[in-house]
């Protein structure tokens, strides 16, 4: 249950819909709809290929959610902007499924070269097990130590790193198509920073806003969540970005909004029990789809 289709589709079975769970483009079952989550910024083709051969899909026309995209709060080195400047992977989440789509290819690979070895000694099967595990801390202590600006591929996407101006910013990042500079809008309030979020599923929508005491507000680390209006030119975003379900993250400047985040694989694993009812209302837009 990490991700908030998981929940839907519990919903849907209960409702007494049949839901088929497919991975990869062989033998793709036929149904009355086929709904794309897939978690990466931007879709290989062969994916985006064969979606648009599908006749009826959900989110079928959502292929690239880089920010590059769709901020309007870029910044480069020559901008005459004063105040904090906030640096985000171009990247969803902090392109971490990227890079973890990355480290699966690269452990797959030396799996297949040191099996294929012929001094294998057949006895050493048994530790494949815990070879990925090696892998995986060994890779991460090597980033650790190397890692420059220059060659960043992922940040963590709950402590994005802030710099009091524009010229204190490392010359590489401007240079690491992997990252972005946006400036860092502070909506502080009650000693709290906050966002707005906006969620829907066809006709269904939920919307507010999340206060927390860490300025890269997420809903893991909020302390408020209240509800607020959806207004008509964040609504509008939908049709923009061809989003039939996901959820907007923005930020509200006296009345102006700014799109910080576009989410269409939602996650929140543990903490989306806490929403049962909002996400079981989500589920039920479904019908509009099916109508």
């Amino acid at each position: 249950m990490s991700y908030a289709i998981d929940h839907y589709a519990a919903h849907w079975k209960d409702a007494g819909h049949q839901i088929i769970d497919h991975i990869g483009l062989d033998n793709i079952p036929s149904a009355d709809l086929v709904i794309v989550h897939i978690d990466l910024t931007v879709l290989p083709s062969a994916y985006i290929d064969m979606i648009t051969k599908i006749s009826r899909t959900i989110n079928g026309q959502v292929f690239d959610i880089s920010r590059r995209r769709f901020s309007r709060l870029l910044l480069s080195q020559t901008n005459r902007y004063a105040g904090p400047v906030i640096v985000k992977t171009n990247a969803n989440y902090g392109g971490v499924p990227e890079l973890d789509q990355k480290r699966q290819r690269d452990w797959k690979r030396k799996i297949r070269n040191w099996a294929t070895r012929k001094s294998l000694n057949p006895l050493a099967y048994p530790i494949i097990k815990d070879l990925k595990l090696f892998y995986f801390e060994h890779t991460k202590a090597r980033q650790a130590k190397s890692r420059k600006w220059g060659t960043i591929e992922s940040l963590n996407p709950l402590d994005y790193p802030i710099f009091k101006d524009i010229e204190s910013v490392p010359r590489d990042i401007w240079k690491n198509e992997n990252l972005i500079v946006e400036p860092f809008i502070r909506n502080w309030e009650d000693g709290l920073f906050y966002v707005h979020y906006y969620v829907f599923f066809g006709d269904r929508e939920v919307s507010g806003r999340i206060g927390s005491p860490n300025p890269v507000v997420k809903f893991r680390n909020s302390v408020v969540d209240e509800e607020f209006p959806v207004p008509d030119d964040v609504r509008q975003w939908r049709e923009q970005f061809r989003i039939d379900f996901g959820r907007f993250d923005y930020l509200d400047v006296g009345g102006e909004y700014f799109l910080i985040d576009i989410n269409k694989t939602e996650g929140g694993g543990n903490i989306n029990y806490k929403y049962k009812e909002e996400l079981e209302f989500l589920a039920s837009g479904l019908d509009c789809y099916l109508a």
